[in-house]
C-alpha cells in the first residue's frame, strides 16, 4: 500500500497545482502551454524515449500492435454500449473510446515502472494519440481528412525514430540531450493542464455522464485484459497496457466536442466524473497492473 501511495501522491499534487491555478485569479495561459506540449514536448519525449533505451523495431511494433488491438476491442465495446444506451454516437463515442493516456497515463507509468516502462507507454501513447486526432476527429466532425494526421508533429517524431532504428545510427549527443530536456517537461505540464481543465469544467446531466464514466473504466479494463490474453503479453508490457487502457476519458474529447458542437457541456461532465472515478480507483488499478507485470 505504501508503494501505491508513493505512485499516486505525486500525480495528485501536480494535478492540484493545475486545479488551483484554474480556480485562482492567476491566469494560466493553458492554450499556450498546451500548444507547447503538443508541438515541442510531446515529439521530443517520443524521440528521446524510443531512441535512448534498448527499444528494437520488433519491440516497438509489438507495443503498437497491442495498442491497436486494445483500441479495436474498445471501439467495438464502446459502440455497442453507446447504441444500447440510446446516446448519440458522435457525441459520446469518443469520450468512451479514448483514454487519457497522456495527461494521466504517462506520469503513472513513469512513477510505477520507471524509464523502461515509460518507453513502452510512450510507444503505446503514440498510436492512441494519432488515432484520437484522426479517427476521433472523424467521429465528432462526420468527415475525415488526412491533413489532420499530417499536421501532427508527433507523426514526424515517429518517422525520425524509425529512421534511427533502421539505420542504427547513433543519435548525436546534442540532439539526445536537447530532446531529453524538452521531453522532460511534458509529464508535469500535462498534469497541470489536466488540473486546470478540471477546475473549469462542470458536470451537466449527471446520469449520462456517470454512465459513460463507469463505462470508460470497465471497457478499458476489459479490452486490456482481452488484449493481454489474446496476444499472450507478459511482464511490464502487460502491466503498461492495462494501466493505460483504464485511464479516464481524454480531455481532448471535450475539446473536439466543443469545436464541432457535440453537446460539449455533457462531455465536460463525462471528463470530470471519469477522472474523479479513476482517481478513486487508482489504488486498485495500480495494484492490478503491478501484479500483471510480475507474470
Amino acid at each position: 500500500m505504501a508503494e501505491i501511495f508513493e505512485v499516486i501522491t505525486p500525480i495528485l499534487l501536480i494535478t492540484l497545482i493545475g486545479y488551483f491555478f484554474g480556480r485562482s485569479k492567476v491566469e494560466l495561459h493553458s492554450a499556450t502551454l498546451s500548444t507547447t506540449v503538443i508541438m515541442v514536448a510531446m515529439p521530443s519525449l517520443v524521440f528521446s524515449s524510443l531512441t535512448s533505451l534498448d527499444m528494437t523495431l520488433q519491440r516497438l511494433f509489438g507495443v503498437l500492435g497491442a495498442a491497436a488491438l486494445c483500441m479495436t476491442l474498445s471501439f467495438a465495446l464502446s459502440y455497442i454500449v453507446v447504441r444500447a444506451l440510446g446516446f448519440s454516437v458522435r457525441t459520446f463515442l469518443p469520450s468512451l473510446l479514448f483514454p487519457n493516456s497522456g495527461n494521466m497515463g504517462l506520469p503513472l507509468v513513469f512513477i510505477a515502472f520507471g524509464d523502461v516502462g515509460l518507453s513502452l507507454a510512450v510507444a503505446y501513447f503514440v498510436l492512441i494519440s494519432l488515432t484520437q486526432h484522426t479517427v476521433g476527429v472523424a467521429i465528432a466532425s462526420g468527415q475525415y481528412s488526412i491533413g489532420s494526421l499530417l499536421r501532427q508533429p508527433l507523426i514526424y517524431a515517429v518517422f525520425a525514430v524509425f529512421g534511427v532504428m533502421l539505420t542504427r545510427v547513433t543519435v548525436p549527443t546534442i540532439v539526445a540531450t536537447t530532446t531529453e530536456l524538452l521531453g522532460g517537461m511534458m509529464i508535469p505540464a500535462m498534469l497541470i493542464l489536466l488540473g486546470n481543465s478540471l477546475a473549469k469544467l462542470k458536470v451537466s446531466d449527471f446520469m449520462p455522464a456517470f454512465a459513460i464514466a463507469v463505462g470508460r473504466l470497465v471497457i478499458g479494463a476489459s479490452a486490456a485484459i482481452a488484449t493481454i490474453w489474446l496476444l499472450g503479453l507478459t511482464g511490464m508490457l502487460a502491466g503498461v497496457v492495462f494501466m493505460l487502457s483504464t485511464m479516464p476519458a481524454a480531455v481532448m474529447s471535450y475539446v473536439y466536442a466543443e469545436r464541432f458542437q457535440r453537446d460539449p457541456e455533457k462531455i465536460a461532465g463525462v471528463v470530470v466524473l471519469s477522472t474523479v472515478l479513476t482517481f478513486a480507483a487508482l489504488p486498485g488499478v495500480i495494484w492490478i497492473a503491478k501484479q500483471i507485470a510480475l507474470h
